[in-house]
């Protein structure tokens, strides 16, 4: 009988550098252990891709291997889902909390469980902002004693900067995320409908390219014509119709690592004032890969941009120009006027031209790598306005 080999997605020498950036947090915070609550900061840590509706958490003291709290169901296969960890520091939780009519809380036991494992007076952090409003007082309650410190975003501020291997998905998960929005514009047209672009740029999401799997689709946005202000409505059942212009938006992922890009499609030749749209969010394009290096400000990037639209005629007052991108989408700081986070080698953003025009909504979008010298450009797709046959 053949044995599937299962594959981790970092090395163990990757994943024991994360807890000791964690630990290394937490000392300082004054922690003695840390609940981690956020799925996308137990995969950082664990490697447990199998991500589920259920409660889990995750255990990390200062001085020995973490222990993973969660449903018996997903502990029986957390090994085969990539999880590093030995067997006894899995800790399963029965079935019978999970949807039952009973009083006991699933952070009832969770919470017994760490006070089974560290000190009565030990200082205890929690993702308090990953808990739901009625989760945090029955897990307060179970750990008994102090209020626990809120340690939201520890491990958070250990994921900003990626590693050589985090980049290495990324790139995949750009190359998948070109293919699928050339795969969607192929499919705007008139007679056809929204659906239609919206399920194969979703389709090509999941199937990847040759030799890198796709993933699940987690962003796909579509929108144009009549209706284009009503920016996070997905898609319409509706038509394509001639004379406008549609954006389509979409991220792919690989091991949960993503790569969001927004190209535009106009039905017939681009009229002059969609023209001089694009050409006014061009140049703030490159201006913000010209200021995207070591030693600038997200508030830096903000004002080049906006420095290059204003001559077209566009102005961007508040709000932000997108965002630090890795595990659970958002990672990190905003390109803002008021975020002066230093950017650094190896930070990764979703860079987003966007604005409203004579009631149409704009937005070209990128991922963004800052290198040692600059920016780079992860995903590849022309940045032009696809004209499509009217």
């Amino acid at each position: 009988m053949s044995v599937k080999n299962i594959v981790q997605a970092f090395e163990m020498s990757e994943y024991r550098a994360r807890l000791d950036k964690v630990r290394a947090r937490m000392s300082k915070a004054g922690m003695d252990a840390l609940l981690v609550i956020s799925k996308a900061d137990q995969f950082y840590l664990l490697g447990c891709d199998a991500p589920d509706a259920s409660d889990h958490a995750v255990l990390v003291t200062l001085d020995d291997d973490p222990y993973f709290i969660l449903r018996k169901m997903d502990a029986d296969g957390a090994t085969e889902a990539g999880c590093w960890l030995s067997k006894d520091r899995v800790i399963a939780y029965p079935e019978s909390y999970v949807g039952g009519t009973g009083e006991q809380s699933v952070w009832e036991f969770i919470g017994q469980f760490v006070k089974s494992k560290v000190k009565a007076s030990a200082r205890i952090g929690v993702e308090v902002s990953a808990l739901g409003v009625f989760s945090y007082p029955k897990l307060a309650a179970a750990l008994g004693g102090q209020e626990p410190i809120d340690a939201s975003d520890l491990v958070g501020a250990c994921k900003v900067v990626k590693s050589e291997r985090e980049l290495f998905y990324m790139r995949q998960a750009a190359m998948i995320a070109d293919r699928a929005i050339l795969a969607g514009i192929d499919k705007i047209a008139i007679g056809a409908r929204h659906p239609d672009a919206v399920a194969a740029t979703m389709s090509a999401l999941c199937a990847g390219t040759k030799g890198i799997p796709g993933g699940p689709a987690p962003l796909v946005y579509l929108r144009g014509g009549e209706f284009a202000k009503a920016p996070h409505q997905p898609w319409m059942d509706d038509g394509f119709a001639a004379g406008q212009e549609y954006y389509l938006l979409c991220s792919a992922t690989r091991l949960q690592y993503p790569a969001p890009l927004a190209r535009i499609a106009h039905l017939g030749p681009v009229v002059p004032h969609r023209k001089h749209r694009h050409e006014g969010a061009m140049a703030g394009f490159h201006a913000v890969v010209d200021a995207m290096r070591p030693g600038a400000t997200c508030a830096d990037v903000a004002r080049a941009y906006q420095r290059a639209i204003r001559p077209y005629g566009f102005i961007k007052e508040d709000g932000r120009f997108g965002y630090s991108l890795g595990l659970g989408f958002i990672d990190g700081p905003s390109l803002a006027f008021n975020n002066y986070t230093e950017i650094v080698a190896n930070m990764t953003f979703h860079f987003e031209s966007t604005f409203i025009d004579r009631g149409e909504t704009y937005l070209l979008s990128d991922t963004v790598q800052v290198t040692d010298t600059g920016a780079e450009l992860l995903t590849t797709v022309p940045r032009d306005l696809f004209e499509r046959p009217a």
